[in-house]
């Protein structure tokens, strides 16, 4: 039995057509492993440039194995060692060593030293938590990164002791944490350890401040006291 011409050319194209991506395929996988593209790399979807697998790494033109210690895992990163350390060890050279946590700490996350840190009320000496020695009025502090002690509203930091704000009359305690720790009342300066009487001489009030005075208008100081301008500078 004979097939006509046609039905055998329009056979020939659909085997054609199913050839041809296979063909291409083969012919764009020749030409990637061609181009360089070494053993356990990925070409790039565009250029010509690739990159290493998943747990490789560049090195001279080479994907090679990135070497994983025990305790650790691999992070896929193309910068640094390619792993990290597991929660509760340290990176120490090329392994990772278990943190040995002294008495009254805690771990943090993170593989860098030390990998803990002391718990509230103590101190980091060598690789021990020492307990803070609070004074007479004074209590812990929420600061994180050097655990320490505060006074005392009323009291200062004095060495190790929280020695109590002398405050004199016509004064009260101040909100600063320098300084001598007073301040006068309004109306009294301070002079060394005593609050006096602001004197406010003729034609001058007490300034916002509540220590000093100021002249009125039309008024300039001189010396202690105020004296009228003459009427060239008030105009002016």
């Amino acid at each position: 039995m004979s097939i006509p011409v046609r039905v055998c050319a329009s056979l020939l194209s659909v085997i054609l057509f199913a050839v041809g991506p296979m063909a291409q395929s083969e012919a764009v996988n020749t030409q990637i492993s061609s181009s360089g593209v070494p053993e356990n790399a990925s070409a790039r979807r565009y250029g010509s440039d690739w990159d290493c697998d998943p747990g490789y790494r560049e090195d001279n033109d080479t994907c090679q194995a990135i070497i994983v210690p025990e305790n650790a895992y691999p992070t896929n990163a193309n910068y640094g060692s390619g792993w990290a350390c597991k929660r509760g060890f340290l990176t120490v050279g090329l392994d990772c060593v278990a943190i040995e946590l002294p008495a009254n700490s805690y771990m943090l996350s993170g593989s860098y030293s030390p990998g803990w840190r002391c718990e509230r009320g103590y101190t980091p000496v060598a690789d021990k938590c020492v307990a803070l020695k609070v004074p007479k009025n004074g209590y812990l502090n929420d600061s994180a990164s050097r655990p320490s002690w505060s006074c005392e509203r009323g009291y200062r930091k004095i060495d190790d002791d929280c020695v109590q704000i002398q405050v004199p009359e016509r004064g009260y305690l101040s909100d600063r944490g320098y300084g001598r720790g007073w301040n006068c009342n309004r109306g009294y300066r301070a002079e060394g350890e005593q609050c006096v009487l602001v004197t406010i001489p003729e034609n001058a009030y007490l300034s916002d401040a509540g220590d000093r005075w100021e002249c009125a208008n039309e008024f300039s100081r001189r010396g202690d006291i105020c004296v009228l301008r003459a009427a060239s500078s008030v105009n002016k």
